[in-house]
């Protein structure tokens, strides 16, 4: 009903990579409202060019679980806020904004995480800054970027 009254945002969660309740099947969801046709949990949807509605995620992303939502989604045209992610960077959110930042280049290149961070300090301290998702994502992170 949003994107039939126009609505440029609609929130869609974040398919199981941040802390909110979610699947990665999920996407459906975003694909829907962005896609003139697409797929979704309970029907196929023909929107005939109607303008697109972009999704919006939070709840619990940071730099650490980006590349994971980035690679279900399949893009990473969407709006973000990660409050937390860069509210609870040890060094700041200005430090927290850079990482996530970070975080997408090198999805964009199709760069492993941790190598990116061994020459981008924000997104070393964010390893650091979330070490739960640190250890549970990429295990070795410690060893990694000690070595860098």
């Amino acid at each position: 009903m949003a994107r039939l009254q126009g609505a440029s945002g609609i929130h869609t969660g974040t398919m199981g990579f941040g802390k909110m309740e979610g699947d990665p099947a999920d996407r459906a969801m975003a694909y829907m409202i962005e896609r003139d046709a697409a797929d979704g949990p309970f029907y196929h949807q023909e929107w005939l060019g109607m303008k697109a509605t972009t999704p919006m995620i939070s709840g619990g992303m940071n730099a650490l679980r980006l590349p994971g939502f980035f690679d279900n989604l399949g893009h990473a045209d969407f709006v973000q806020t990660s409050g937390g992610g860069a509210f609870g960077h040890r060094d700041g959110p200005a430090a927290g904004g850079r990482s996530l930042r970070q975080a997408w280049e090198a999805w964009a290149v199709g760069v492993d995480l941790v190598e990116h961070a061994r020459t981008h300090p924000e997104l070393a301290a964010a390893f650091a800054s979330f070490p739960d998702d640190a250890d549970a994502l990429y295990p070795g992170w410690r060893d990694a970027l000690e070595r860098s």
